[in-house]
């Protein structure tokens, strides 16, 4: 069977497949291989209260709260983020039962996440997962930028450009800034404390 005719199994990342915030797990992890940057969480604190304070939106937070990579190289963030999944074992068992059945059945797994792409990647390789769509992460010698944040509505203009066809099988999200992407699938799942409720 080929991918194009394949139905999709859409999965969300952080408190889904993944049990805790990945952003923060991998930021304690990096300060961990690099305790001198450590100093960052000041900036981290201060972007965090303005941010609370409606003083700039999700993207612009999430820029300054990844402050810990610096200027590393995406091969550096590869690097660290491959090591870090490599001992992680904070998956959500239910959804590694959801994920293995999918792929049993050759339904097409897809990650679809607001965390930065370089984060999770390897986590994604790891889970046997090729498709991962999630914000973007630029790299270049300068420093590093985000794209769009993909939450809510943008992930769903995202998968669609990658998937403009495909009948999406199942999905599942712990937010529900995802329930529209939930009804677009034949079976719409919300994630809580590890078990599945259906949405319709």
């Amino acid at each position: 069977m080929s991918e194009h005719s394949q139905k999709l199994a859409l999965f969300d990342f952080d408190g889904t497949l993944y049990k805790y915030d990945s952003i923060l797990s991998f930021c304690l992890f990096y300060y961990q291989k690099k305790p001198w940057r450590v100093w960052r969480v000041v900036i981290q604190v201060f972007s965090w209260v303005f941010w609370k304070l409606g003083l700039g939106d999700t993207r612009e937070f999430k820029a300054r709260f990844i402050c810990f990579i610096a200027k590393d190289s995406a091969g550096e963030i590869e690097r660290i983020a491959t090591e870090f999944w490599n001992k992680s074992s904070s998956f959500t068992p239910k959804l590694l039962t959801e994920l293995q059945t999918c792929q049993a059945n050759k339904v097409l797994p897809v990650v679809v996440s607001a965390s930065p792409d370089l984060f999770i990647l390897p986590a994604c390789q790891n889970l046997g997962i090729k498709h991962v769509i999630a914000t973007s992460l630029h790299v270049t010698e300068k420093g590093y930028s985000l794209g769009t944040n993909c939450r809510g509505e943008e992930k769903i203009k995202r998968l669609r450009d990658v998937f403009p066809t495909h009948t999406i099988q199942v999905a599942y999200s712990d937010n529900s800034d995802d329930f529209a992407l939930l009804q677009l699938a034949e079976h719409g799942y919300l994630v809580k404390n590890g078990t599945l409720i259906a949405v319709h």
